[in-house]
């Protein structure tokens, strides 16, 4: 039996329709980074596709789905989340485990580029 991760992608609906998609199940294996679950991620209905610069730690990623970071200079940026908590590593060094959840949030900078569920987020306050 393979390990799985899940994957969330929230664009908000000023940029993207629909406004969210959300892909479960999909397979991993050791050492699995959440690049590699985007690639998988090219098999969910409808596929999700991503762009990026640089590889391993230095792995940036520039869209998903056609919508840029900072598209436009809107000062909104692709942040990824696993299991509710901004990882301190890039997507492409951050090794998944069987069961994660992954969310990639279009969020502005002034957000402090943090979840709503967090306690720290300025929605909390």
């Amino acid at each position: 039996m393979s390990d799985t991760a899940n994957l969330f992608i929230d664009w908000q609906s000023q940029f993207h329709t629909p406004p969210y998609q959300a892909c479960d199940g999909l397979p991993i294996s050791t050492g699995a980074t959440i690049e590699n679950l985007l690639d998988e991620a090219e098999s969910c209905k409808p596929p999700i596709t991503y762009t990026s610069v640089g590889s391993g730690s230095s792995a940036y990623l520039t869209s998903i789905d056609g919508v840029k970071s900072n598209q436009g200079g809107n000062g909104y940026y692709w942040v990824y989340f696993v299991n509710g908590i901004m990882p301190p590593v890039g997507f492409g060094a951050y090794e998944l485990s069987d069961g994660d959840s992954v969310a990639w949030d279009y969020k502005h900078f002034s957000s402090g580029l943090r979840q709503v569920n967090q306690p720290d987020h300025p929605a909390n306050k």
